[in-house]
């Protein structure tokens, strides 16, 4: 008990601003729709804190040195820390650079470090078992925020993270997500067919909109991120006005009427959102497709202006 103590104090006071805890665990819970909770793995950053998709967001600046503790509370589901665009080093309890990169194991410490080197929205997840480790729920956002002294433009009095992803149920059952995970004897999953599309943990329908009507004078910061395993296309209404800020700049192609940005998975973009000449009527069309097959399973309008 004082063991436990300590490191609750330790966890939740002591942590510099350059460091990180973050509890894997695999007893999320998603209100999809009334009457309907989805089991989720996720990630959080304190014992009390409850699973969110995405997961525990990494807000830093540019140039930071960012250490993060990555705790397994997930019973039977090893966990590891990746992102495509950075490099995580991996330290042993003494703070060495461990050569070969391992699995955190039920109740183990990892440790990491990167360094903020670009500014940008960035994916994270455990690479584990994938992707259903990402499917269930275990990811989340890196953010590096640039050094006011270069920063290139005026930051807007908006920001706003969507985060994107698919969920299919059948891979949310107690009997997959119960299964003590074998590297020899791999999780044999059903077919891929997400039944629910969502944006920060709600269903994509629910959201409100982008930018208050009162406010559409005002440029929004804009950040996409695709964390699901389909590709999502983001369809603008004519009258928006797009500026990259961070990204693939292919991700954005000119329509005859507006513009359409494809995330990949795992992608991120960030932009500058002019909306001021877009008629509060608008709305701004999701689309998620299968990228093998190239079918659109779902269409999802959200208004504009809320």
């Amino acid at each position: 008990m004082i063991l436990l103590f300590s490191f609750l104090f330790a966890s939740g006071f002591l942590f510099s601003q350059n460091e990180r805890l973050i509890i894997g665990r695999t007893t999320g819970k998603l209100d999809v729709k009334k009457n309907l909770e989805v089991r989720t793995f996720g990630f959080s950053n304190s014992l009390s804190g409850q699973v969110t998709l995405p997961g525990s967001c990494i807000d830093v600046m540019e140039g930071d040195n960012i250490s993060i503790d990555l705790w397994n509370i997930s019973q039977g589901n090893p966990i590891s820390l990746y992102c495509k665009e950075m490099e995580f080093v991996q330290h042993n309890d003494a703070k060495e650079v461990m050569k070969k990169k391992e699995a955190i194991h039920h109740m183990e410490h990892g440790f990491y470090s990167f360094v903020a080197k670009k500014p940008g929205t960035y994916l994270y997840y455990s690479p584990e078992n994938y992707p259903f480790n990402r499917q269930a729920g275990m990811f989340g956002i890196i953010i590096i925020r640039p050094k006011e002294k270069d920063s290139l433009f005026v930051k807007p009095l908006s920001e706003t993270l969507w985060c994107s992803y698919e969920i299919d149920t059948k891979w949310h059952t107690d009997v997959i997500m119960g299964a003590e995970y074998d590297d020899l004897k791999p999780i044999v999953l059903p077919v891929y067919e997400p039944n629910y599309f969502l944006i920060n943990g709600k269903m994509v329908m629910k959201i409100e909109g982008l930018q208050s009507l009162e406010s559409k004078k005002e440029a929004v910061f804009l950040r996409l991120v695709n964390s699901g395993l389909y590709l999502h296309e983001i369809l603008f209404p004519s009258s928006t006005k797009l500026q990259l800020v961070s990204g693939n700049a292919t991700s954005i192609i000119a329509l005859s009427k507006g513009y359409k940005v494809q995330l990949y998975p795992g992608e991120c973009i960030e932009l500058l959102t002019f909306l001021e000449n877009v008629d509060q009527r608008e709305h701004i069309v999701y689309h998620f497709i299968d990228s093998i097959s190239k079918k659109m399973y779902h269409k999802a309008n959200i208004p504009v202006f809320y």
